[in-house]
């Protein structure tokens, strides 16, 4: 069973140093769930390996072996900043991508920013960050999770 969600957002990068016409992914996703449910959810080792990938390392300095997705592993990850549980920096494969959660009432919003991406790169990475929000958001309702192969036809929609 495939769960094809909002599609993400590309903006142009305007606080990039070297802009040369880079742009950002921007995806948002609510859940009605406390924030502490859904950063469990992104951040715990334990959950992380249910639906993303199994998670090793330490200290900053993680690896992630993707249990399915476009990108074979290992992932490097390097958590650049963490304010428990409403904001994540990380270097991912050298990638930054910066997550934030807030909760309204009973809704928890994920904003999830890709940053510095070319242009020509914004098919193939669009929908890389489209499929691992909905395995996120498919364990977080005790849904089947998505399978990869649905998803690189969303590639022009990122263009």
């Amino acid at each position: 069973m495939t769960m094809m969600s909002m599609l993400g957002e590309v903006r142009p990068e305007h606080d990039h140093p070297d802009d040369g016409g880079l742009v950002l992914l921007h995806y948002l996703r609510s859940f009605r769930k406390p924030v502490l449910e859904v950063w469990s959810a992104a951040t715990e080792r334990g959950q992380l390996a249910r639906w993303f990938g199994t998670v090793s390392g330490g200290n900053g300095n993680l690896t992630i072996e993707p249990i399915d997705g476009p990108v074979p592993g290992p992932l490097a990850v390097r958590v650049d900043h963490c304010q428990a549980p409403h904001e994540l920096v990380v270097h991912i494969d050298g990638c930054l991508l910066e997550i934030q959660m807030t909760q309204v009432g009973v809704v928890t919003t994920v904003e999830l920013v890709r940053r510095h991406v070319c242009p020509d790169e914004a098919g193939a990475i669009g929908p890389r960050w489209q499929y691992l929000l909905d395995r996120l958001t498919a364990y977080l309702d005790f849904q089947p999770l998505p399978q990869w192969a649905d998803y690189p036809k969303l590639a022009d929609e990122y263009r």
